[in-house]
């Protein structure tokens, strides 16, 4: 079994620069301004709240996937070989809760805690050098499951609330993000020669690194909170029951990060879609 250990990439990614990043991040902030300020003359038609307080507590799911690639280089019978990572994303679980206060009017602003994980594979080719001929790379493929994407994000919201009947409330908003985001990473993989005159090679490990990265980014979205609860016969004796309701979250993040590795960073996005659903308390 020949291990190839990383020693470089062979051809080393650069950071986009810092102004076009910063450039595509304020088109994103004014089409979310631009929505809200599209949404909120019909919300104007609407009497605010009265509950100044409102703490939610979600769970859901993120149904969009994404991709990231990384191609990485190492030594291995005095020759540079090098293997490719395709990453593919999947769905995965969302825990989001937060807390939002009536400022004046109908404007609120809140602040939210999300919590995203998704296990997912990444697909490896592999170009392995010969161990006589010099140029004569074999290929080989095979799957690095078990890798693991967690993100945690901190949402600031600024709300347009709605009081739509005395019992629904509509919200949009829009606002900052910080988001920390942990992925796993192939760093290394193994091979197993097959028999003289070792024309052929089989995929046989791999070696994961996790790492992470803490950035900025963006979301908005719409939260419809109803409290009905008080209305149900078997319900309507509890006084409580009138500050307890159950809310729909929908919510879009965007974000990227550029994750550490050696000397050739990997930027890979972050957020998506995400809709959850729980309890809201109204005071």
């Amino acid at each position: 079994m020949t291990e190839a250990p990383v020693l470089g990439a062979r051809q080393p990614r650069t950071r986009p620069p810092t102004s076009s990043r910063q450039g595509a991040l304020l088109g994103s902030l004014l089409w979310v301004i631009a929505g809200v300020l599209v949404t909120a003359p019909a919300a104007r038609a609407q009497p605010a709240p009265t509950e100044r307080v409102v703490v939610r507590l979600d769970a859901g799911w993120r149904p969009a996937s994404r991709t990231f690639a990384d191609t990485r280089a190492f030594t291995a019978n005095l020759e540079q070989g090098q293997f490719a990572a395709d990453y593919e994303l999947k769905d995965g679980g969302v825990f989001d809760g937060g807390v939002s206060f009536l400022l004046w009017r109908n404007l609120a602003i809140g602040l939210d805690v999300s919590s995203f994980r998704t296990v997912h594979d990444a697909r490896i080719n592999s170009e392995v050098p010969h161990p006589f001929f010099f140029d004569l790379p074999r290929t080989t493929e095979g799957r690095a499951g078990g890798l693991e994407r967690r993100e945690v994000g901190i949402h600031i919201r600024a709300m347009w609330v709605s009081q739509v009947t005395d019992w629904l409330v509509v919200s949009v908003f829009a606002g900052p993000s910080i988001i920390s985001a942990t992925q796993d990473l192939v760093s290394a993989v193994q091979h197993t020669e097959i028999a003289f005159p070792f024309s052929e090679v089989t995929f046989s490990g791999h070696t994961v690194s996790a790492r992470k990265e803490t950035t900025t980014g963006l979301n908005g979205g719409v939260d419809i909170d109803s409290f009905f609860l008080h209305r149900l016969p078997f319900l309507g004796d509890f006084e409580v029951m009138e500050h307890i309701g159950v809310g729909l979250l929908v919510r879009y993040v965007r974000g990227t990060a550029i994750l550490p590795v050696d000397n050739d960073p990997i930027e890979v996005d972050l957020g998506g879609l995400q809709i959850t659903s729980g309890v809201r308390f109204r005071f």
